[in-house]
């Protein structure tokens, strides 16, 4: 593989957690000689490729409104799989009408959408095609909308027809690679998600504090995690350790503003909202803890699990499901864990994560074994 497209709907400078997978693989291949360019809402500067602006790039924080919705009604029973469809097929306009012609494309989801517009380029463009998935498609799906009967089949039906033509499918972990399987996928490999090989700087808090630091979205990631989990035990801490302070990096809704203001710990908490990729690694290099929380849907931790594994500082899990299985998962009462936090602590789990550049050459192995195999 000589020349690679990737085409992703989350992507720097937006942040987002779905921004890193494609942004650090992409970067990682670069430096393997790959030519890479990117299409996506936007791009950094002096980033090959072509940004094609999305009127709706970041999430919203807001609220849903209740009540009916003619537009949302329409877009549920129209656009397929997602709204975000539309940006997707303006994308791959704009990229076929190029002259470029790369050697693969690869397709970054969620949105599953991607994926359809990832088909057409490769086809368009005379390229193989990788599907990436993050996430399960149809089991556990965040979208609501996805829950309703003729969702589930519809996009049961698509994704049947859809997955079966790529050349490569890509899953960030064993059980969303068997739904890949059973949707179709002829040839499924795990990617692990991956963190930076850079170093990061340590951050330097304020003297004679603790801090704690958990890295992006709580309630906007996964609709059923709940940012108490970990509040409350924080609140209890906090109460009999004046030291303590939690910093919350990344996007928030309006109802966890709300419990923040209304906390009796409120001075100890800081909320940054969504920081640079290299600044947040920053804060998570020089904290004295780094937390998560979860929900009972989730089969594996929240993705940025590979991030904290690349630091020295205890990891402390909030909430309960089957996640609390998986091996980068730390054992023990998380509320205990916090209450006796202490300086130089280290870290509570032996596992180490993958770096971008071992992602990269994975990929390059994959690719080039489906090369070899056609």
């Amino acid at each position: 593989m000589k020349t690679l497209l990737i085409l992703a709907r989350h992507y720097p400078p937006a942040i987002s957690g779905g921004a890193r997978r494609p942004f650090l693989l992409a970067a990682a291949l670069r430096r393997l000689g790959v030519e890479v360019r990117v299409c996506a809402p936007s791009l950094p500067e002096g980033e090959p490729g072509w940004a094609v602006p999305h009127a709706n790039r970041d999430p919203s924080t807001a609220p849903a409104q209740g009540g009916f919705n003619l537009r949302a009604v329409a877009r549920d029973w129209l656009l397929w799989p997602d709204p975000d469809i539309r940006w997707c097929q303006r994308a791959a306009n704009l990229v076929i009408a190029d002259e470029w012609r790369p050697n693969w494309v690869l397709s970054t989801s969620p949105p599953e959408s991607i994926h359809v517009a990832g088909r057409r380029l490769a086809e368009a463009l005379g390229a193989r095609w990788a599907a990436d998935l993050r996430d399960r498609w149809l089991e556990a799906p965040h979208r609501q909308e996805r829950r309703r009967l003729h969702r589930r089949i519809g996009e049961r039906s698509l994704a049947q027809r859809l997955l079966p033509q790529a050349d490569l499918v890509l899953a960030v972990d064993p059980v969303v690679a068997s739904e890949a399987k059973a949707l179709g996928g002829r040839t499924v490999h795990v990617l692990a998600h991956f963190t930076s090989s850079a170093p990061a700087q340590p951050h330097a808090f304020a003297p004679g504090t603790l801090n704690i630091v958990h890295a992006g979205s709580v309630a906007l990631s996964d609709p059923e995690a709940r940012l108490e989990e970990l509040l409350t035990p924080f609140e209890a801490a906090q109460a009999a350790r004046p030291e303590l302070r939690l910093h919350l990096v990344g996007r928030i809704n309006a109802r966890e503003r709300g419990l923040i203001d209304a906390s009796p710990a409120a001075r100890a908490i800081t909320a940054h909202g969504p920081l640079p990729y290299e600044e947040a690694r920053s804060l998570m290099a020089g904290a004295d803890a780094l937390a998560f929380v979860a929900s009972g849907k989730m089969h594996v931790p929240p993705s940025k699990i590979a991030d904290y594994l690349a630091f020295e500082a205890p990891i402390l899990a909030f909430g309960d499901g089957p996640w609390r299985r998986d091996m980068r998962v730390p054992t023990g009462d998380p509320a205990a864990q916090l209450a006796g936090l202490h300086k130089g602590q280290g870290r509570n789990v032996e596992a180490r994560p993958d770096t971008d550049i071992t992602a990269a050459r994975r990929f390059m192995d994959l690719v080039a074994t489906c090369c070899n195999e056609a």
